[in-house]
């Protein structure tokens, strides 16, 4: 879909800072098929992604000046042609190509209510629903980095790739989906021949993937042992922004590239475990992350 705006700029979002609060302007609205969209000059609203749709967009409040409050069902990402005007959503926006310096990108709140252009507004997003998910992703990276480590051995060629911990990234190399959820996430991962021509034993990888869960469980039992703060930068900045995930395990600086919300500390996990499972063409990896009595 395609809408036309008058827009010249993408939106300044605060989500990686931590924010679940924001004063905006309303720079454009609409109602499309039901739904009320707005966009707003800043949010602290973390976005679906359209290139890698894992983690649910935030939800949460809009309050207008006098009071009234419209809920935000759904945050989304869409892009902005800064020369035209067209904000594209859907189908229509992941067909643009994003190195274009025209394109921004924008967070479309989906509205219960209609809001008018220009309105300053109160952004506030559902604490408990963000901190959920941002338990369970935090947990994820900490599970593929464990993954990556119960899956050095059965390399028989040196990667290309290897992630902060100097182990080989099957995760990047292998992972094809991946879905973030308020109480599990799920990744599935295909062993392929391009995998295997590089290297990979997938099959005596897959022969015990029992053996393999229980040794990623100890090796995330070990890494949350010596808490540490969890950052994502930049905190503030346009949405189209690449975002760095990174924290310290045993010691040692980890990082990946991200574009979600984390927990501000390891501290905030009590415990993160994963179950393997066997599919056509390689696994599939459930991780469950539960929160600290202490975390907030």
């Amino acid at each position: 879909m395609e809408l036309q705006t008058g827009l010249s700029n993408g939106t300044v979002v605060t989500f990686a800072g931590g924010s679940l609060g924001e004063t905006a302007r309303v720079v454009f609205a609409t109602e499309v098929a039901r739904e009320h969209l707005a966009v707003t000059d800043r949010s602290p609203f973390h976005p679906q992604s359209l290139s890698w749709p894992d983690q649910p967009g935030d939800r949460g409040w809009l309050i207008l000046a006098d009071g009234r409050r419209a809920t935000v069902l759904d945050s989304r990402e869409a892009l902005l042609n800064r020369a035209t005007g067209i904000l594209a959503t859907g189908d229509a926006a992941r067909a643009l190509k994003r190195g274009d310096p025209d394109i921004a990108a924008v967070v479309l709140h989906v509205l219960d209510a209609a809001v008018a252009p220009g309105e300053v507004v109160t952004l506030e997003v559902d604490g408990p629903f963000r901190h959920a998910l941002s338990l369970q992703h935090t947990g994820v990276h900490l599970a593929a980095l464990a993954l990556n480590q119960c899956a050095a051995p059965f390399w028989t060629k040196t990667p290309d790739d290897t992630d902060s911990l100097g182990a080989p990234n099957l995760d990047k190399a292998a992972v094809t989906q991946s879905q973030i959820g308020a109480d599990a996430s799920t990744d599935g991962y295909r062993l392929g021949k391009s995998l295997r021509k590089k290297g990979f034993d997938a099959a005596a990888f897959l022969s015990d993937l029992p053996g393999r869960a229980a040794a990623i469980n100890e090796t995330l039992r070990q890494m949350l042992t010596t808490p540490a703060p969890v950052v994502l930068t930049p905190g503030e900045g346009p949405l189209g922004d690449r975002r760095l995930w990174s924290t310290h395990l045993n010691g040692v600086e980890v990082s990946m590239p991200c574009g979600g919300t984390h927990v501000a500390r390891l501290s905030d996990l009590a415990a993160v475990e994963v179950s393997l499972a066997p599919t056509e063409d390689g696994f599939v990896m459930v991780t469950q992350s539960r929160a600290a009595t202490t975390a907030s």
